[in-house]
C-alpha cells in the first residue's frame, strides 16, 4: 500500500490522545482491573468513567499508580513524536532520535519523583516507580536532593533541547558588553556637548587673551572607546540572505498512468523505495558562522569579499560571494585546495564568477548529505507534466529541486566519469524514467554492453523495449560484431524512416506522430541506442565503432533515434574530436584530473565533484554547465518494475532492417611488408608534436611532398591520425604505447 507511513502515523497520533484524555480525566477511583469488571461483572454505576471508558480508564490507572504518576505524560509525547517522524518520512530510526526518546522517559522519572518528594508520597501523583526512586534518593543521599534535582533537571533541559550553556553565556556577555559600549558612548558624547557649552560661555565672559602659535596647537587625542569603535569590523551577518532548501512540487504519477493507458499499465511508484528525508542539521546561526569563517580564511590568503547569500542544498551548500573592489576572480580559483584544507571540507568547487551575477560561488559540501531517491523525482510535477516519452527524471539540483531532461531535443546525450562516480546508476535512472513513460510500441531501446554485465538485467524486456535485428543472436550485444551490425542496422533504419517521412510529408517523428493520429499510418517509435562502455569498443575496433555513431548522431535526430554513449576512460583516443562535436549535451562525473574534465565538458570542474551522482550537465548551447545530484536507483527496484512489465500484454514485435554480418578486422592495423622505412619514425614524431601534416614530415626527414603524403595516408589506414578535413590539420587519435604495440608485434 502506497501511504503505510501515513496510516501509522495516523494511528499513533491517535494512541497518544486517547491516553492523554485518559490521564487527564483520572479519577483515584480508577483500578487496573475496570476494564475487566466490565466484562465479566457488568457496568459499575457508581463510578464515572472518562469518555475513552473503562479502558481509558484502567491505562489511566495504571500509568498514575504504578508507573510514573503525572509523569505519565511523557508517553503521549514520545507516541506523538514518532508519529511525526513517519508522517514527514524522516528518519526515525536515526540515533538522535532515540536519544531524544531516552531524554523524555527520564525528565517523566524526574517528575515522579518530584512530586513523591513535594507532595508526601502520594502514589497517584508520583507512581510506584516515583516513589521507589524517591525513597531511595532520599535514604541515601536525604538533603542533597534539594541541589540534586535543579541539577538533573539543567541537564535533562540540556539534552531534550540541544543547547549550550557556554554559548548562552558567550551570547549574553557580548549583548551585555555592546549595551555597555553603546551606553559608554551616549555619556561620552553627552558629556562633550556640556564641555563645548561651558567653553563657549567662559570664552564670551574673558577678556581677550593671548592666542598661542598654530604651530604649537596639537590634535586632541581621541578616547577609547572611540578607538574601538573605529578599529571594529563592522557586522554584517544581519546582512547575509539565507535561503531556504526548494522542495519539491510533488503529485501523483500513479494517477497520471492510469488515466492515460488501458490494456497496459505502467509500472507504479510503490515499486520504489519511499525516500528517506535527512534534514540539514544546520541553522542560520550555523551558517552564517561558516561564513564567518570561509570570510576569515580568505583574508588569510590576502582575498577579500563578502557573503551576500547563502544557498543551502542536499548535498551541498553555495555561498555567494561579492569581491571587494580590486580583487580578481582568478585569485579564488586557486585557493580551492586552500580553502578545502582550512574548512576541512572533501572538496571545494568554486564558479568564478557565477554566470549572470557580481559574485564567486564557494559550494561546500554538507556535513549529512542526503540520497536522492528516484520515487520522489518521478512523483514530481516536473517529470509527471512532462508530455516527452523520452523525458529523463535525472535528479536534484544544488538547492533542492527536482531536474528533468527530454532527450527529444538534446537530442544525443554523452556521459563520461571515473570508476565508481555514478555512471552505472545515471544510466539505470535514464533507462527506469523512460519505462515510466512510455509503452513498449512507443519507445525501443538497443542496448550495448561489452562488459557483459552492467545491463543484462534488462533482458526481461525481450518482447517489450528491446529491439534487434533477425540476423543477430542477441538482444543485449556484448561483442564487437554485433555492436557493429546493431548500428548499421540502427543506420538503415534510420534511411528507411527518411523515405517514410518523405512520403507522409513530415519533418520530423513529432509531426509524423501527430498525423498519424488521423490516417491510418504505420507506427514508429521512438529508438534509444544506449551504449554502456564506448572505450572498450572504441580499443577493438575504433574506426568501424566511430563511422555508424557518427552518421547516426548527425542525421538520426529527425527520425527519433538518439544516442546515449558512457565511458568511463574519458580521453582523447576514445571521445574522438568527431564524436564530441556531434553530442552537445554532456554530463560528467567525477574525474580524476583536470585534462578527462576538459575533454568532457570543454572545462574544469568536474575533478571537483563528491562523487556518489554529483554530476556537471552541460546543456545544449550553454556555456557553463549545471550541478546536479543523479537520482538514486536500486538493483531490486529494477527488477520489480522489470517484473511488472512482464505481466502486461506483449505488443506486435518489431525489428530492425537485416544487415550482413560483421567481422571486425584486427589487421587493419598490421604493417604491410613493403611499407615505408620511417614509417615507424614518423608516428612517434606525430605523437610527439601532437600534430600531423605533410609539410611536417618534408622538414623533418628532409624528404619530397610525395613520399611524405604517401607516409600521412598509411598512418590513416592504420587508425593512427584521422581523416583529411578541408584546412583543419589532422587529429593523432592514439598514444605512444599504442604505436610501440604495432611495431613490436
Amino acid at each position: 500500500m502506497k501511504n503505510n507511513n501515513e496510516i501509522l502515523s495516523i494511528s499513533l497520533l491517535t494512541i497518544s490522545v486517547f491516553i492523554f484524555i485518559s490521564l487527564i480525566q483520572f479519577d483515584v477511583r480508577y483500578n487496573l482491573s475496570d476494564i475487566y469488571d466490565l466484562l465479566f461483572l457488568g457496568y459499575n454505576k457508581d463510578i464515572s468513567y472518562p469518555i475513552t471508558g473503562p479502558l481509558g480508564a484502567s491505562i489511566s490507572a495504571l500509568l498514575k499508580k504504578y508507573f510514573l504518576g503525572n509523569g505519565s505524560f511523557v508517553i503521549c509525547s514520545i507516541i506523538a513524536m514518532y508519529s511525526y517522524l513517519l508522517f514527514t518520512k524522516k528518519n526515525y530510526t536515526d540515533k538522535k532520535y532515540k536519544i531524544l526518546t531516552i531524554y523524555q522517559l527520564l525528565f517523566g522519572l524526574w517528575l515522579a519523583i518530584f512530586f513523591a518528594w513535594r507532595q508526601e508520597n502520594l502514589s497517584s501523583t508520583s507512581g510506584l516507580i516515583g516513589l521507589l526512586f524517591h525513597n531511595f534518593l532520599q535514604g541515601t543521599i536525604s538533603n542533597f536532593l534539594y541541589v540534586l534535582m535543579p541539577t538533573s533537571l539543567l541537564i535533562l533541559a540540556l539534552g531534550i533541547f540541544n543547547f549550550s550553556l557556554h554559548d548562552l553565556s558567550k551570547r549574553t556577555f557580548h549583548y551585555t558588553k555592546t549595551i555597555f559600549l553603546k551606553t559608554k558612548n551616549i555619556i561620552n558624547n553627552f558629556s562633550k556637548k556640556n564641555d563645548s557649552v561651558i567653553s563657549f560661555h567662559k570664552k564670551n565672559n574673558t577678556v581677550e587673551e593671548f592666542e598661542a602659535p598654530e604651530v604649537n596647537k596639537q590634535k586632541p587625542i581621541k578616547e577609547e572607546s572611540e578607538i574601538s569603535k573605529i578599529e571594529e569590523p563592522p557586522n554584517h551577518d544581519d546582512d547575509i540572505i539565507i535561503e531556504e532548501e526548494e522542495s519539491i512540487n510533488e503529485t501523483d504519477i500513479d494517477t497520471i498512468n492510469q488515466s492515460d493507458y488501458d490494456k497496459y499499465k505502467l509500472p507504479s511508484s510503490d515499486l520504489l523505495n519511499d525516500p528517506i528525508e535527512i534534514t540539514n542539521s544546520l541553522s542560520e546561526q550555523d551558517l552564517k558562522q561558516k561564513a564567518t569563517n570561509l570570510v576569515h580564511a580568505l583574508e588569510t590568503f590576502g582575498v577579500q569579499g563578502e557573503v551576500i547569500r547563502i544557498s543551502p542544498g542536499p548535498v551541498i551548500t553555495l555561498f555567494e560571494i561579492e569581491p571587494a573592489e580590486g580583487v580578481r576572480v582568478n585569485k579564488f580559483t586557486t585557493l580551492a585546495d586552500d580553502l578545502a584544507r582550512v574548512m576541512q571540507a572533501q572538496r571545494i568547487r568554486i564558479i568564478a564568477p557565477i554566470p549572470g551575477s557580481r559574485s564567486v560561488g564557494v559550494e561546500l559540501p554538507n556535513e549529512n548529505p542526503q540520497i536522492v531517491y528516484l520515487k520522489s523525482i518521478l512523483n514530481s510535477e516536473q517529470y509527471a507534466d512532462s508530455k516527452s516519452k523520452l523525458t529523463i527524471a535525472i535528479g536534484k539540483t544544488t538547492t533542492g529541486n527536482a531536474f528533468t531532461i527530454e532527450l527529444d531535443k538534446l537530442p544525443h546525450l554523452l556521459v563520461a566519469g571515473a570508476t565508481g562516480a555514478g555512471k552505472s546508476v545515471c544510466i539505470n535512472t535514464i533507462i527506469m524514467s523512460i519505462l515510466y513513460k512510455a509503452k513498449p510500441d512507443e519507445v525501443k531501446f538497443v542496448l550495448i554492453d561489452p562488459k557483459k554485465l552492467e545491463l543484462s538485467t534488462y533482458k526481461q524486456l525481450v518482447g517489450y523495449h528491446l529491439i534487434t535485428s533477425p540476423n543477430l543472436d542477441e538482444y543485449v550485444m556484448t561483442t564487437a560484431e554485433n555492436a557493429v551490425g546493431i548500428l548499421d542496422a540502427a543506420i538503415n533504419e534510420m534511411e528507411r524512416r527518411f523515405s517514410v517521412f518523405a512520403d507522409a510529408g513530415v519533418r520530423n517523428i513529432a509531426e509524423y506522430h501527430q498525423k498519424q493520429m488521423d490516417n491510418n499510418l504505420e507506427k514508429i517509435p521512438y529508438v534509444v541506442v544506449l551504449i554502456d562502455e564506448l572505450a572498450d569498443l572504441m580499443m577493438t575496433s575504433s574506426r568501424a565503432i566511430e563511422d555508424p555513431i557518427t552518421r547516426l548522431a548527425q542525421k538520426a535526430r529527425a527520425v527519433g533515434i538518439h544516442l546515449v554513449v558512457a565511458t568511463q576512460r574519458p580521453s582523447v583516443d576514445v571521445i574522438t574530436g568527431l564524436i564530441k562535436s556531434n553530442f552537445p549535451a554532456r554530463i560528467s562525473f567525477q574525474v580524476s584530473s583536470r585534462v578527462d574534465s576538459r575533454t568532457i565538458i570543454d572545462q574544469m570542474g568536474a575533478e571537483k565533484l563528491l562523487g556518489k551522482g554529483d554530476m556537471l550537465f552541460l546543456e545544449p548551447g550553454s556555456a557553463s554547465p549545471v550541478r546536479l545530484h543523479n537520482a538514486f536507483v536500486t538493483l531490486e527496484e529494477i527488477e520489480k518494475v522489470l517484473t511488472h512489465i512482464n505481466t502486461q500484454p506483449k505488443p506486435d514485435e518489431i525489428k530492425l532492417p537485416e544487415v550482413k554480418n560483421h567481422t571486425i578486422n584486427t589487421e587493419s592495423t598490421s604493417i604491410n611488408s613493403d611499407h615505408d622505412e620511417l614509417l615507424k619514425d614518423a608516428a612517434f614524431l606525430v605523437i610527439e608534436t601532437g600534430q600531423a601534416s605533410v609539410s611536417l614530415l618534408q622538414r623533418r626527414f628532409r624528404i619530397g611532398y610525395s613520399r611524405a603524403g604517401r607516409l600521412i595516408d598509411e598512418l590513416e589506414s592504420m587508425g593512427i591520425v584521422s581523416g583529411h578535413s578541408g584546412s583543419k590539420a589532422r587529429e593523432v587519435l592514439v598514444d605512444q604505447s599504442y604505436i610501440q604495440n604495432i611495431f613490436d608485434s
